[in-house]
Order: C-alpha cells, then structure tokens, then sequence
C-alpha cells in the first residue's frame, strides 16, 4: 500500500491529522490497531473533551474538533457546538463519536486500515521510506512521503530510532493510568443533594482507609455519554509504564477488577443504583503519558504558567498542569505538586521538592492561552516524519497541560496541515513555511 501522507493512530489527533490533509486534497491513508476511530476517547471512554475553550465566549480550538462536535450533534451524539463550547467539558456519546468522525473522516477523502499494528520502520538518513504494520493479512508495507505518528506514545519516532524523553527526568516515572467505566440504568431522580453528600462522605472514608483505591470522590457525570440514568466515572489509578506490555496489561488487570469493586460499593450502598450495571468497560487503560519526542522545542512549564505565544504557534491550550500522582497513590495524594500531603516515602519531594509546580500555580493566565509552536510537532532529526497528540515535544510538566483531547486535535490539525505543505513545497519537515500553514489553519477553521 502506499499514500502521500501516512497517519498511523486514529485517536483524537490521528483522526484530525488526517482530515486536515484530505481537506488540502492530499492522498491519506490512516493506519489503526482497533476496527474504529476515537482513541482514548472510544477505547478509554475518557470524557468530557477537555481543554477546548477560552471561556464562555471564545472557544480555543476549533477546527476538526468543531466539525466532530457537530456532526455528532446531528446524531444526538452531543450538544450543538454553539452550547457545548461553553461548557468546562464537551459531554458526548462516545458510541456515536465512532460512527461520527469515520463518517466525517469518509467524506473527507481518507482511506483506512484498521485492525493493523505498528510493528517497523524502513528509515535512510532520517527520511522515512516504509513502515511495517502486522494484520490478519499478515505483514504489509506501507509507502509514503509524509508520516504521521499519532500513537499517543511516540512508537514511530521512537522506533525510527528518533531521540525520545518518558516521564520524569528524575526517575522517568509517567502519570498514573485510570480507567473510565460507564453504568447504566441509574435512577438519576433519588440522587438528591442528601444522597450525593453522604456517598462523598462514605468514599472519602473508604478512600482514606484504602478500602477502595480512588482519587475522585464523586459519583459520575455526563463526561463519554449524555444518556439519561447512565453516567460515566473516573476514579482509579494504577502506576505503570504503559509502554511495557508487561506493566499495561497488569494495569488493565488490575483496573477492572478496582472498577468491579467500586461499582459494588454504588449498587449496594447508593439509593439510585439498586438496578445499576456496568454498561462499559475501557477496552484500553487511560494512559496519561509515556514518551514524548525531543523536538526542535520542548515545551515548558513557563511557557503554559506565563501564556507565552509564539511566532510559529499552531495551536492553543488553554489547560493547565495536571499530573496524575505517578506512584499511583490516592491517599492524600492527588495532584503531583510541592503541597503534596502523602506520608508515605516520595521521592520527589524528599530530593526533588523544587522540581514540583505549586498547587497555587497550575493554570495559564486567566482568559488567556499559551502557543505550541510548529516545532514541537517536528523530531530533531527527522525529515519526513511528523508527531502529534500527546507525544510531541514537551517536558513532563507542560505534558500535563497538553495532553487533553481538545488540543491533542489542534496539534492534529496543525500536523496534517504541515505535511500537505511539505508535500507540496517539496521540502522537508524542517523547512516547511509555518506562514502557510497558519493560513491553511485559518482556512478549515482552526485557531492559533
């Protein structure tokens, strides 16, 4: 098989990616490991998308995320755009989200393969010849001009040998994983201010005894569904690398079986849930980070805490830095910050304390945004090779601000649309114009 630009990944920012290009009229095919789009958002059912407004008035991205909000909107998938924007976070029917961004994805012109893994690279002096996925075909080669890793853990850059960071700098620990679940046929009418203030209570108690291993204390919300008596819930941990087989199904394992527990505690402990059921399981544990490339910028901490812009900026975020305690605890300890007030050993804050953002100090200005520039999206060494999503150039820290759907898309966007130009102008990946592509932004939509 061959196409002019490749995407492998069809998450948030693969999906994105890819219809950027096709929009240019570019020859896509988009590469994927399950039979669907969506990523985290449908394999980890994480809701709601994060990360994509500036306030009220003025959303931050736009884009591809805009066209998925309202196509799904068409299907009673989600909120109109104009309302849902508004919102902290974007609810959705993560079921529809499937059926919504491959149609969109369709009409745009993409091809696809789905149920293909990444297994290989074919690289001569940073030009990406081929990659190699494994299928029930068997082994297959793939041909392109312009590459696309959106794997959400950098697996194309890292196996074309591309100089990578994980985690920490101290002991490359990465943000816990968790595991969204959904139930079902909750009579939403008995959760009265009463009952949700007694179940936060009696989580709390079990939270701090360690009989349920849970970070959030609250009873679900409309996050990866909109369905009435169904809510989503976000509240476990497991520290792992997710990049080792080993250590993510052990996760995965574990997990569920905290998911089962938890759910347990609601049918027979919360009035509302005595006719409960699991409706979903994630079929793929919520990593929060593994690698990320080393760029020709790495993001920082004072890049998201002082809005910087930037000349060659591509898109904006607007979260802020939320890291996920990477040992995985959940007894006082939520946030990974110097306020910390775990009693357990740490070694960050034993050794590293000044290392650790501030809890008094997490967030962008307000009502303003901070710039990822184009830079970050590109390997140092490569020359056909793009990354977007979670895995572009940035230090653990502003990782923990970046790593949101919302802008997971605008960095899809922005990919897709460099490649087109690349492919265009015939150059590679270090001498594509940004002036045009923050015009061909501008074009579909999307903000910088």
């Amino acid at each position: 098989m061959k196409a002019d630009i490749v995407v492998v990944g069809a998450g948030p920012a693969g999906m994105a990616a890819a219809w950027a290009s096709a929009k240019t009229g570019a020859d896509v095919l988009l590469v994927e490991r399950y039979g669907f789009c969506g990523g985290m958002a449908t394999t980890g059912i994480i809701g709601s998308i994060l990360g994509h407004h500036l306030n009220d008035k003025e959303p931050a991205v736009a884009g591809f995320l805009k066209t998925l909000v309202e196509k799904m909107a068409e299907l009673d998938g989600c909120e109109k755009w104009e309302d849902a924007f508004k919102k902290y976070g974007i609810s959705f029917d993560s079921e529809i989200l499937k059926y919504a961004a491959e149609q969109i994805l369709l009409n745009a012109g993409v091809k696809f393969l789905y149920h293909s893994y990444f297994s290989k690279v074919n690289i001569n002096s940073g030009f990406i010849d081929s990659i190699e996925v494994v299928n029930k075909s068997g082994k297959m080669t793939i041909e392109g001009k312009f590459f696309i890793d959106a794997t959400g853990d950098a697996d194309l850059a890292h196996f074309a040998g591309f100089e990578c960071a994980k985690g920490r700098p101290q002991d490359g620990k990465t943000e816990s994983m968790g595991s969204v679940f959904k139930i079902a046929n909750i009579d939403e009418e008995k959760l009265t201010e009463q009952v949700i203030k007694e179940t936060r209570e009696k989580l709390s108690k079990l939270r701090k005894t360690g009989e349920l291993k849970i970070f959030n204390e609250g009873i679900g919300g409309k996050g990866s569904t909109i369905r009435k008596g169904e809510r989503s819930f976000n509240m476990t941990r497991f520290a792992a690398d997710a990049t080792n087989a080993v250590e993510l199904t052990q996760a995965e394992i574990s997990l569920r079986k905290e998911t089962f527990r938890i759910y347990r505690f609601f049918k027979e402990n919360v009035p509302g849930f005595e006719n409960s059921y699991i409706s979903a399981f994630h079929i793929n544990a919520g990593v929060r980070e593994t690698r990320q490339i080393k760029g020709l910028y790495t993001l920082n901490e004072q890049d998201v805490l002082e809005g910087r812009k930037a000349d060659d900026s591509i898109a904006r975020c607007t979260y802020w830095i939320d890291i996920h305690c990477p040992l995985g605890r959940t007894i006082n300890a939520h946030l990974c910050c110097k306020e910390c007030e775990t009693t357990q050993p740490c070694i960050m804050l034993e050794k590293h304390k000044n290392y650790l953002p501030s809890r008094n100090r997490l967030h962008p200005p307000e009502n303003d945004w901070f710039s990822i520039p184009a830079r970050c999206l590109i390997p140092e060494k490569a020359k056909n090779l793009l990354v977007a999503g979670r895995c572009i150039s940035a230090d653990h820290k502003a990782m923990g601000a970046i790593r949101v759907m919302a802008t997971c898309m605008a960095t899809g966007d922005a990919a897709g649309i460099m490649a087109s130009v690349g492919l265009n102008e015939k150059c590679d990946t270090h001498s594509i114009p940004v002036g045009k592509v923050q015009e061909i932004i501008k074009q579909i939509g999307g903000l910088f």
